[in-house]
C-alpha cells in the first residue's frame, strides 16, 4: 500500500481527556478505517508524499475527532454519503457514538470530522 513510508508522515494531536472503554474501541475503528482511507486514496500513485493528521479533543459531554490529508482531494462528483465500507463503518460506528460525520474538502486534500456535541 505504501511504497515509500518516507514520503508519508502521521501526526496525533491529542488531549489528555478520559474515554470509556466502548467508546474508545469505536473512536480506534473509526480512526483506522479513515486513514486506511486517506492511505489508499488520498496518497495513490507511484510515489506519494503527504501528511495524515489525526486530532482530538473533548469536553464534558463532547469531543471533536478530525482525521485530515493532504492528498489528491476527493473527486468533485464524489457522493460521500453512498461511499464504501469504510464509510458505511465509519458512519456506524459514528452513530453508535452519537456523533455526527462531516466530509469537507481542506485543498489540498480531505478532512473528516467526526464529533459529539452534548445536550
Amino acid at each position: 500500500m505504501i511504497s515509500n513510508p518516507e514520503r508519508l508522515r502521521l501526526t496525533a494531536i491529542v488531549d489528555d481527556s478520559v474515554v470509556s472503554a466502548g467508546a474508545s474501541v469505536s473512536l480506534g475503528l473509526i480512526v483506522t478505517e479513515l486513514v486506511i482511507n486517506a492511505l489508499k486514496h488520498a496518497f495513490a500513485g507511484d510515489d506519494p508524499a503527504g501528511t495524515i493528521t489525526v486530532e482530538y479533543s473533548s469536553l464534558p459531554g463532547s469531543w471533536l475527532l478530525t482525521v485530515s490529508d493532504s492528498g489528491s482531494g476527493m473527486p468533485r462528483n464524489h457522493d460521500a454519503a453512498n461511499g464504501g465500507l469504510g464509510t458505511a463503518i465509519v458512519n456506524a460506528l459514528s452513530r453508535q457514538l452519537e456523533a455526527t460525520v462531516v466530509i469537507a474538502p481542506a485543498h489540498p486534500g480531505t478532512t473528516v470530522f467526526v464529533a459529539r456535541k452534548s445536550g
